[in-house]
């Protein structure tokens, strides 16, 4: 990626589009899971208003062709693109044929983002039976990123949005989906964006040796509405 960035201090008010002030995306492609709202829309946005070819993930396609209007718009007009495929990360059938479905087109990417999620939901299970924030957050890009790591070019980057919520609880692999521990919405969260961090740690320790990392990253206290 070219940048001529040099070393600038950012804040609350900082913007995507200061943040790659001077990065040219052109020729590089991207995965980033949750476009159909938040984060994942400006994310999309933002990359491919620099050139980018971005590759969208949503459980809800009618949802996100709305939310990412302006995406496909910005990317028509700076020379990137635009795609949607179909990612429910709370049915690991859905994760798999879409992982499959990007095997099977055979395109590489220069980065992954891991951004979709879902915080401090009702006791639930996903279509797998695991509770849901651990299954979302976790377990559906888990499956997802390994399955499609073939496809990540050296030098590339796995990106998996975590959460300062992190602290407020370990993963508990002895019962993960509190069928003994009182249910709590946000030691759910907690767990699992702790398990994204574990996650991102062996990923990256694992594919080091071929030019691939991963890094796990806090987006900061944000009004969004999250998306999987």
């Amino acid at each position: 990626m070219t940048n001529t960035l040099e070393a600038t201090s950012f804040g609350a008010t900082s913007t995507t589009d200061d943040v790659l002030a001077g990065v040219n995306l052109k020729g590089k492609r991207i995965l980033v899971t949750g476009v159909s709202a938040g984060l994942g829309v400006e994310t999309a946005r933002s990359l491919a208003a620099h050139g980018a070819h971005v590759v969208g993930a949503a459980r809800d396609l009618n949802k996100a062709k709305a939310a990412s209007e302006q995406v496909r718009k910005d990317a028509a007009g700076n020379g990137g693109s635009f795609d949607l495929v179909e990612l429910d990360l709370a049915n690991l059938k859905s994760v798999r044929a879409c992982a499959e479905g990007l095997l099977a087109k055979g395109e590489a990417f220069d980065v992954v983002i891991a951004n979709a999620g879902v915080m401090a939901t009702p006791f639930g299970h996903t279509a797998d039976g695991f509770e849901t924030q651990f299954g979302t957050n976790h377990l559906g890009h888990f499956v997802l990123v390994n399955r499609i790591a073939p496809l990540i070019r050296k030098g590339g980057r796995v990106i998996n949005l975590s959460s300062a919520g992190h602290r407020t609880s370990n993963v508990d692999l002895e019962d993960p989906n509190f069928e003994r521990a009182p249910y709590d919405p946000w030691v759910a969260y907690g767990r699992s964006k702790t398990a994204n961090i574990l996650f991102t740690v062996a990923f990256d320790k694992r594919h080091r040796e071929r030019g691939v990392r991963a890094a796990a990253v806090h987006p900061g206290v944000i009004q969004k509405e999250l998306e999987s």
